[in-house]
Order: C-alpha cells, then structure tokens, then sequence
C-alpha cells in the first residue's frame, strides 16, 4: 500500500497534464556516473506543486461538489480548497500559473455541470465569516448609522439577525435568501424590494496578482441581479455595509415575516438553487411558469416544484443534464404560450 504523502503526490503529478501547467522551479540534478564517465551538474525546470503544503486552510483532490451545492449536484473539482484567511488567497494567486479558478460560496444560485470543474475551486465559505462593528456615527441631518465590516462567506440570514441586534435597517429583507455576502454581492441579490448594493459603501477583494484592492461604491454600478465592478479580476473578501437607524421590534418583525414566507411558498424540504429565473419587465417568472401548466412536470429527477413554479428541485438522484433540459422546456413552453421570454437567473458553470 502507498504511503498517504505518496498518494497525495500522484493525485497531484496527474492534474499536470490537464492542458494547463503548475510554475516552474529550478532544482540541480545530483551528480551521476554513467559508463564510467561523471556527469556534470545542469539546471532543470519541474513543477513547483509544494505551495498546497502552504495552504493554511483545507485542500482537497476529486471533490464532489455535489456535497458543495444546494442542488446536491455537480461533478468534481480537481483542487478544492478552503482558505483560511487573506494569505492564503495570495499563495493561490501566486503560485497557480495559468490552471483556472473558480470561487464558491454556499453554492446557491449555482449549477455545477456533471463533469465538474477543471482546475481550483476556492470555497470562502470557512475563513471569511466575520462581521466588526457596528461602528456609528450622525449626520448632519439628524441621521444615525452604523458601518459594519463584513466577510464574504457570512450568510445574509446571519447578517440580518446580527444588525437587528444593534436596531439598524437596510438588510432584513435579504434574510430569506439562502446564500452568503460574497454571492448577493456579485449579483446584486435582492427580495422584496431590498438590493444588498443599496448598503455598500466599498468592496475588497484580493486580485489575480495578490494585492488588497478596495473598491468604493463610486466605482461600482448596481443593476437588477447584476453587479458591475472595474475592469480586473479578483475574489471579493469583505464588504464595508452603511445601515440605517431603525426600530429594533419592527427589524425583527420584518425578518420573521420574510423567513415565515419562504418556508410557506419555498421547496425548503428538497434540494434547489434557488429562483431559477429573473423576472420579466412587469411580470413574475413563477406565475407565467404556473400559467404556462409547468408545475411539477420533471425530466429525470429534475422537476418543476408544486409549491413555487420558478424553483426547480432534485428529487433525488438529478444530474445537472436534467436540470438544464428542464430549463430549455421551460422557457420554450412559457415562450410559446404567453410570449415573454425567460431569462435564467441561476448560473451554470463546469463541464
């Protein structure tokens, strides 16, 4: 039997073949005799893959990210880790060369395609849970506020109870929205008539050279389930979030009303992702899918869910081929029998 270590290595020495390569390093090769004659020593180039052993957090090889998604679908990631802090981010950064990133958080609002993906998953959803703060202040008209310093893997439920805490208002209509910072901030997410980007006042996310970028609200534009950031890359860290004053009973009120809601009209007891579709100008996605005849039809055991027609659940054992076929029927038979065109919410990734 293998030795652990040696394992680990191979897993690793098979991922370099996968069209994309580790950096190289320099090493000296020792020296050799051969027929009698000594070689000299000469520099080669090898694949630097030390630098997972500098991750602080967890790293994994071949992980289903089926246990990762609330669809409990998805094939695997190559290298899936879970840093633990802003270092470890940057050593990801710095040593990856060209293989390819994806960053994942509760993994809502996401379908991972059967075959996986190629490449690293950084999952935020373990060593970017903390909020500071609320720090106040008062404006000139007479305002209060409080500024929170909050980590992208915090769930918003989380975030919604934590500012009632302190009677502050701006995020208690998110509370029902089963996802993390990070995500609502991408996308902009939003219920009820609260948008998470109403709160930010600067972002920070650490760039694909490793620097600590912050981006001010100026510089970002909110639209409806879509954010727009500079041009870069990066993965967001952390958020600075300006709530108003309000009162603490009425906070409280409104996050129990939005969380008794969602566990009347949402399929809680299955897996999903989600709201699979936006809705149209004037119009509500789930309501057309419901007039179209739609609820509960299935291919496999991807379905249309009884309880609220815009969510698509997995009733057991779905493959993500279900699901995207379940969506192409969907907004054919919605097209064809009311018109209006459905444009999907949810984001698809993978192979």
């Amino acid at each position: 039997m293998l030795h652990e270590s040696w394992k680990q290595r191979l897993i690793r020495y098979a991922h370099t073949s996968r069209g994309y390569s580790y950096p190289l390093r320099t090493r000296l090769e020792p020296q050799r005799t051969v027929l009698g004659q000594k070689l000299l020593l000469r520099k080669t180039m090898t694949h630097s893959i030390d630098w997972h052993h500098k991750i602080k957090g967890e790293v994994l090889y071949n992980e289903p990210l089926s246990k990762h998604t609330s669809f409990r679908i998805g094939g695997p990631a190559e290298i899936f880790i879970l840093p633990k802090d802003h270092r470890d981010l940057q050593t990801i950064f710095k040593h990856k060369g060209n293989i390819p990133l994806f960053a994942l958080g509760e993994g809502t609002n996401l379908l991972v395609r059967d075959g996986g993906i190629k490449g690293i998953v950084v999952c935020l959803r373990e060593g970017f849970k903390s909020i500071e703060g609320p720090v106040f202040s008062t404006s000139k008209d007479g305002r209060e506020t409080g500024v929170f310093k909050v980590g992208s893997g915090v769930k918003l439920s989380y975030l919604a109870k934590y500012a009632a805490r302190f009677g502050l208002s701006g995020v208690e209509g998110l509370a029902g929205i089963p996802g993390s910072l990070g995500g609502a901030l991408i996308m902009n997410a939003g219920a009820e008539g609260t948008e998470i980007g109403a709160v930010v006042r600067n972002i920070t996310r650490i760039t694909t050279t490793g620097e600590v970028q912050i981006i001010k609200r100026d510089d970002l534009e909110f639209h409806y389930r879509r954010t727009v950031f500079p041009p870069g890359d990066g993965i967001i860290v952390e958020a600075e979030l300006e709530l108003q004053k309000g009162d603490t009973n009425q906070i409280y009120e409104t996050i129990d009303r939005h969380l008794s809601k969602r566990s009347l009209k949402q399929p809680l007891t299955l897996p999903n992702s989600g709201s699979i579709f936006k809705n149209p100008p004037g119009d509500i996605a789930g309501s057309l899918i419901e007039s179209a005849g739609l609820k509960g039809f299935c291919i496999g055991d991807a379905g249309v869910s009884i309880k609220h027609a815009n969510f698509i659940v997995n009733k057991g054992n779905a493959s993500a081929r279900d699901v995207l076929r379940l969506i192409e029927h969907v907004r054919n038979v919605v097209k064809e029998k009311t018109g209006k065109e459905l444009e999907t919410e949810i984001v698809v990734v993978g192979d």
